[in-house]
């Protein structure tokens, strides 16, 4: 157990050392963002959803991951939009457009498009593992209190129902 929640750590230190500067480089620098977007090879209404929706997501995810409570939620969403930026690149290294100008910011937009999939493999990888792992800490967690030999099926349940009652409080 102590291992799983050292590995959560670590695991959530990383993501939070892409997501917080990816994060702050586009409020930083927005006008350069929202112009990175529009240049991309979709359409401006799917381009004017993405300006106004990665941001506030991404803000999400470092919120969620930093809070022991909503972690999981945060791997989740993580693992979403890591998904959805690597299946992006994969489509554009299969030459699906002529042209794909790079709407990334700081270190990532000094990357080939092939170190950019990896890097975005790798981060998509850690979210899934993160996920995995913090999933599995909630389900051995004290929300379900282990059998107390010698107790009545009856005293087990309120012994339960009181566990339950305290971690909520």
């Amino acid at each position: 157990m102590k291992k799983k929640t050292t590995y959560i750590t670590l695991i959530s230190i990383a993501l939070l050392l892409l997501w917080i500067p990816v994060s702050l480089d586009k409020l930083l620098h927005f006008e350069t963002f929202k112009a990175g977007i529009l240049r991309q090879p979709f359409s401006d209404t799917l381009g004017q959803v993405l300006i106004y929706l990665l941001l506030p997501l991404e803000i999400l995810v470092v919120g969620l991951i930093v809070s022991s409570r909503f972690r999981l939620l945060g791997f989740g969403l993580s693992s979403l939009l890591m998904a959805a930026f690597t299946g992006y690149i994969g489509i554009a290294l299969l030459d699906a457009w002529e042209k794909l100008p790079c709407g990334c910011g700081s270190v990532i937009s000094g990357m080939s498009w092939m170190q950019h999939f990896w890097f975005n493999l790798f981060f998509l990888a850690l979210s899934i593992w993160g996920y995995y792992l913090q999933r599995g800490l909630h389900r051995n967690s004290g929300s379900r209190p282990a059998v107390v030999e010698g107790l009545s099926a009856k005293r087990q349940h309120t012994n339960i129902f009181i566990n339950i009652l305290n971690q909520i409080r």
